[in-house]
Formats: C-alpha cells, sequence, structure tokens
C-alpha cells in the first residue's frame, strides 16, 4: 500500500453483542450470514424456516441451538435484545414483519419488498411497530468497498467524475426456486446492489436510462442483462454494462468496478464474479496524485466479512455505539425507487430516430 495511503476497510464489532434470530434458511444463509457470525462471535440463537429439514441441516450443520417449529415460536422465544435476521424473498417480507414484535430490531434481506410500494408498505409497517431495521445492502461494507468510500472521503481521488461497472461473467440464476417468479430478475436481485453502492458515493441521480433483456438460457426468467445510466448532468458519468449469461470463459470474463476522479482513481476486480461457484479474492488498486497504481492488500471479502459488517453496524446502532444506521431501511427506500426508475426506463424504451 502506498505510504500514508490508510483506509477504512472493517466496522467495529459491537462491544455486547446481541442474540440474532434467523428467519429463513436458504443458501444465502448458509453461505454467508452464518459464516460471518461465526467469524466474529455474533450469537445465534436460533432459526426458523417454513421447510423444517432446511432448517434443521443448517442447524446442525452450524451448531444453532434451537430450530423453531414456526414464527410465532421464534418470535415467543425472543429475549428483549433479540435481533431478528429476515432472509426472506421478497414476497415474504411484509407479512413477517407485520408479526415482529413492536421495538424489535431487524436486518432484512434485499429487495425491500418486490417494488417500491411494496417498499413503502414494509417500512409503513416497521414504522407503526417501532420497529429499527436495516437492509442487507452489504456491497456497502466490503472492505473493497469500503475502502474506496473512504478514498472519496478523504477526498484522495478528488471529486468523482466517472463511475463504470462493467461484468461479462456466468450467473447460475438456477440457484433460486423463487427468482422464475419475479417481473424482474437482475435489477432488483443484483443490479440493486451497485445503485445502493452508487448513490452511497455519488448522491441521488437526476434521472436513468435502462434496458434489462432476458436470454434465450434462461427462458422461465423476465430478463438476465442490463445496461443502466444514471445522469449526474455534468457532475459524473455512470454507467453500469451487466452480462450475468457470458458462457466462454475463463477467457475474457470481465468483472471491475472503475471510480475515476480528478485527483486519482479506483480500479476494483470483483473476484467472487468471476466464478460464482469457485470465488477468487477481489483485487483493489489505487493511484493518487503524484504516485503510481498500487495494490491495496484487502483484509476481507464480501463473503462473509460484508454480512458480518452489516449486522454489526445495526447492532451498534441498536446499543448507541453507531451514531448513523447505514443502510437504514428509510435509505433504502431511496435505492428502490431507483430500481423502480430503472424498470420504468427499461419498459418505455429509448427514442426512435426519426426515418431519413
Amino acid at each position: 500500500m502506498q505510504a500514508g495511503l490508510e483506509l477504512a476497510q472493517t466496522w467495529p464489532l459491537p462491544s455486547k453483542p446481541r442474540p440474532i434470530t434467523i428467519i429463513g434458511a436458504g443458501g444465502i444463509v448458509r453461505d454467508a450470514h452464518l459464516p460471518a457470525y461465526r467469524k466474529i462471535g455474533l450469537p445465534v440463537a436460533g432459526v426458523f424456516d417454513v421447510d423444517p429439514q432446511k432448517a434443521q441441516a443448517l442447524a446442525a450443520d452450524f451448531g444453532v441451538p434451537v430450530v423453531h417449529p414456526s414464527l410465532e415460536a421464534a418470535i415467543a422465544a425472543r429475549e428483549p435484545d433479540t435481533v431478528f435476521d429476515l432472509a426472506l424473498p421478497p414476497d415474504a417480507i411484509l407479512a413477517t414483519v407485520e408479526r415482529l414484535p413492536e421495538g424489535a430490531a431487524a436486518l432484512i434481506q434485499k429487495p425491500l419488498g418486490a417494488d417500491l410500494a411494496g417498499a413503502r408498505a414494509i417500512v409503513a409497517a416497521i414504522d407503526a411497530r417501532k420497529i429499527t431495521a436495516a437492509t442487507n445492502f452489504q456491497l456497502r461494507f466490503t472492505p473493497s468497498m469500503l475502502a474506496i468510500r473512504d478514498a472519496v472521503r478523504q477526498g484522495l481521488l478528488g471529486d468523482v467524475v466517472e463511475l463504470e461497472v462493467r461484468l461479462a461473467v456466468y450467473m447460475p440464476w438456477e440457484m433460486w426456486a423463487f427468482i422464475p417468479r419475479m417481473h424482474a430478475v437482475e435489477i432488483p436481485l443484483h443490479s440493486i446492489h451497485y445503485l445502493d453502492w452508487i448513490r452511497s458515493i455519488l448522491g441521488e441521480p437526476d434521472s436513468v436510462y435502462a434496458k434489462a433483456v432476458p436470454h434465450p438460457r434462461y427462458p422461465d426468467l423476465k430478463d438476465a442483462r442490463s445496461s443502466i445510466i444514471l445522469d449526474f448532468g455534468a457532475k459524473a458519468r455512470c454507467c453500469l454494462s451487466l452480462n450475468h449469461t457470458y458462457n466462454y470463459g475463463p477467457k475474457h470474463v470481465e468483472a471491475t468496478i472503475r471510480v475515476e476522479g480528478t485527483r486519482g482513481c479506483a480500479h476494483l476486480t470483483l473476484g467472487y464474479l468471476i466464478d460464482y461457484l469457485k470465488p477468487v479474492p477481489e483485487k483493489l488498486e489505487i493511484i493518487t496524485e503524484g504516485r503510481d497504481w498500487t495494490p491495496v492488500p484487502l483484509v476481507g471479502e464480501r463473503v462473509p466479512d460484508a454480512f458480518g459488517a452489516v449486522m454489526s453496524n445495526l447492532q451498534r446502532f441498536v446499543g448507541g455505539e453507531d451514531a448513523v444506521l447505514d443502510t437504514d431501511v428509510h435509505d433504502s427506500v431511496r435505492t428502490m425507487a431507483l430500481v423502480d426508475a430503472c424498470l420504468l426506463a427499461s419498459r418505455q424504451g429509448g427514442v426512435v430516430p426519426e426515418p431519413v
């Protein structure tokens, strides 16, 4: 790392970790949530899933002490300081939130409902029950993203004038059984992370241009690839080219993010997307004024580290140790509004050239 280039990459742990009750026992819990909580010592008190066998297998593999027979049982067994981790598909979130106890704390899986209207309904239910809730937009908490955001905050890159996300990777969409039920896939499930992270760097765009398209390999999915432009006026150019169906790798696979400023630039290779089933480490390089490109050693990966960090922020906020809940659901509604705008732009289409 460059001399004097000290960038934050981790989130402090809560001084008094709170027990976690997990609602949902799908692949994301097995692959990310539980490994993250185990790694940083956050206690998991119990798990519930509508598929009891899945919950029991998960509990056995990770030493979770209790498998609850129902959501009501999971809620009844809570301690006063329990944090609920709702690892649920978007169409199951509202009904679950409406049954959580008043004054509870909850981490909610993204997207925050199926669309903006659904997100608003979820937030209204959260507010009515005085629940403190964050959305699991964990991309913001990835060590590499924390480092880039810290570089921006420190002014090391100057004014950000370019932000580009570029993917040509293979995503095994068939791993998630609920996806064929969705009216849109790529933007609300994948690009939503970038849109949320970009908001944390550049703020709110003036408008959006987008097009999401399907692929013959996935006839049951509404779409699998997207092109998105976020309009920040003259301030910055921001575009996302997202192909999750590239099937000619490993040669020419691409998974990169570039944040370019007036005084420096950050370039990130998203190793976990180069081969989704066999991820490799991320690679972050930064150049600043008067210096050469320099690798930034990373202290962790998106999975599992970012998942532990977003839960740590929630627990620290509830405990009064963090002043800001970084992915507060009230902020996440703005991300959902951006997602809806992208989907609307995709449906409306572009400007048709005049015939010549």
